[in-house]
């Protein structure tokens, strides 16, 4: 018998999140996921508590952010996407092919996947929305998002496009597969530019 996948919240605004992730506890129940909480303080107490515990499959970020980081809407609170992703990658705790659910504003940027692609290699794919949405906004949009990756067996980026139609806006999948097929694509544009036989 497989094992039920495993769903971390990391809660990392006191305002907005409280509900949202108590909503989808309650999804994640209903889809027979192993869930957890834990309280995002700083990202050294964030990694030591990620320690010995066994890997996720799916990481939920509850907070406010921007594209340089998350935290508190008062500024309190904050960690750069880079540190986010070094403090995972440190804490050894993601399966293969675990998904990052940003629960908050212009999670779903591209320039936010690169940070957390380029500072940890074992996240796979990055899902959120690009623009200001509502708690209700994010925790439909994820709600649509595990069913179609658990009941209906879809990739993540069809998942998100889902996501995207049952809400009314934009959540994007990033794949880190694509994003390195991208980037290396760009360099071999840019070295036959600059090729002068």
């Amino acid at each position: 018998m497989k094992a039920s996948p495993r769903l971390l919240f990391v809660k990392a605004s006191s305002d907005v999140c409280s509900a949202e992730v108590e909503h989808l506890k309650t999804v994640a129940d209903m889809f027979l996921m192993e869930s957890e909480v834990i309280e995002f303080g700083d990202k050294d107490a964030f990694e030591n508590t990620l320690r010995g515990k066994m890997p996720y499959d799916y990481i939920y970020l509850a907070a406010h952010a921007n594209l340089k980081g998350f935290g508190e809407s008062n500024g309190s609170t904050f960690c750069s996407w880079w540190d986010f992703g070094i403090a995972l990658c440190s804490a050894n705790c993601l399966n293969t092919g675990c998904v990052l659910l940003l629960g908050c504003c212009r999670g779903g940027l591209k320039m936010v996947g690169i940070s957390l692609f380029d500072a940890c290699a074992s996240i796979d794919y990055i899902v959120g929305p690009r623009w200001t949405v509502t708690g209700q906004d994010i925790t439909t949009g994820f709600h649509v998002f595990i069913y179609n990756m658990l009941i209906r067996k879809e990739q993540p980026g069809t998942a998100a496009s889902r996501s995207s139609s049952a809400t009314g806006y934009d959540f994007f999948c990033h794949d880190r597969v694509e994003i390195d097929d991208d980037m290396f694509a760009q360099s071999v544009r840019i070295q036959r530019q600059n090729y002068s036989p």
